[in-house]
């Protein structure tokens, strides 16, 4: 099975930088995506904001990002064992140049 996420958006909210036990940085953060998209033969207007988390080094680089437009790459997984909801795990995350 596939679990890739392919994503445009605003980063809107950033987090504080926090450490793991092990020592490595996370940062949580908001993407906000617009798009017009083509669904059973109509355009149709798809707005959603999505939790994620950086994990490493670029979570250093990007906990000043807010209101920059990036791409990221990463998978979906569920926040934590008893917060079920979905929170995209960034594993590439760049400055999106238009």
């Amino acid at each position: 099975m596939k679990n890739l996420l392919n994503l445009t958006a605003q980063i809107v909210h950033c987090g504080e930088l926090r450490y793991t036990p092990a020592g490595v940085p996370v940062l949580d953060i908001v993407l906000r995506h617009e798009s017009w998209q083509e669904e059973n033969g109509q355009k149709c207007l798809v707005k959603l904001e999505l939790p994620a988390k950086i994990l490493g080094k670029d979570a250093l680089n990007w906990q000043h990002g807010i209101e920059t437009v990036v791409t990221v790459n990463g998978f979906l997984a569920q926040k934590s064992q008893r917060y079920p909801k979905p929170v995209l795990r960034i594993q590439n995350i760049k400055e999106y140049k238009g």
